[in-house]
């Protein structure tokens, strides 16, 4: 009897030993850092790196146009770790406005207009008062530069992160888009004085855009678009975990490069 009892307790033991605990394995969740912290991700709302931002200032525009106004906003997004800081992607859209000092023009449609309304030619060329309508004149340009850059990359230094300061270098490509109109420092057309077709705001420094769409708002000006460039850098200064004053410079390739533009700019960086 006791030979067959011992037989059981040697066949049974494997298959006690083989059972899994009750519990079950341990839950997957989240992933666990050394020293037991979690690594958060949305929608639970930690710390992924990234920024979103607005940003205003001057602008130094090309065309010989000269300083204005620049603002936008910007969102960047963390890639990758890199030495000594981290790699971003960044989406930047800023618009610069700005309006020349008064120089001279010469329109050659205003002849045309001249001589049309029975002046003779040296009439036409002089304009008033020999004329009805001003050939040479005093106008002014209003520049407005739309830049979208759908594509840039940030590298971010964080080595400075004990003092409160990060510098920071990027660059991307842009689509540009450019809208630009002549005012007339005066009204000097003898007829049609003051409105259509050469003392209001000119397209392309030659006649105005017809009456009836002033009266329904429709915007004045030539227009272009091409593709660009920009590089910039700067420095964010962390007043709080999820907020900073960003200090940046940015220079701007315009038509291929054959025109620059400078801007610089102070933002508000709210960070996730």
């Amino acid at each position: 009897m006791t030979r067959v009892l011992a037989l059981l307790l040697a066949l049974a033991s494997p298959s006690l030993l083989a059972q899994e605990p009750a519990g079950g394995p341990p839950p997957s969740g989240t992933a666990v850092e050394l020293g037991g912290t979690p690594r958060e991700l949305l929608p639970d709302i930690g710390t992924i790196g990234a920024q979103v931002g607005l940003l205003g200032g001057g602008s130094w525009n090309p065309y010989g146009v000269g300083p204005g106004f620049a603002g936008g906003g910007f969102i960047d997004l963390p890639l990758r770790r890199a030495p000594g800081g981290k790699l971003s992607y960044e989406i930047l859209i800023t618009l610069s406005d700005a309006t020349s000092d008064p120089f001279r023009i010469t329109n050659p449609v205003a002849v045309v207009a001249n001589l049309a309304a029975g002046a003779s030619f040296s009439a036409a060329l002089q304009g008033p008062p020999a004329a009805p309508f001003p050939v040479q004149r005093e106008v002014t340009t209003r520049l407005r530069v739309l830049q979208v850059s759908p594509f840039a990359l940030k590298y971010t230094l964080t080595r400075f992160d004990d003092a409160r300061i990060r510098p920071y270098l990027g660059a991307g490509l842009d689509l540009v888009v450019v809208i630009s109109r002549q005012d007339p420092e005066r009204d000097e057309s003898l007829i049609f004085t003051g409105q259509p077709p050469f003392d209001d705001p000119l397209i392309g420094g030659l006649v105005a855009q017809a009456p009836e769409l002033a009266a329904r708002g429709y915007p004045t000006g030539q227009g272009n678009v091409s593709f660009g460039f920009h590089a910039n850098g700067g420095f964010e200064l962390r007043l709080s975990k999820g907020l900073s004053l960003n200090a940046d410079y940015r220079f701007s390739g315009l038509d291929g490069g054959d025109h620059v533009l400078h801007a610089v700019s102070g933002a508000l960086g709210f960070h996730w």
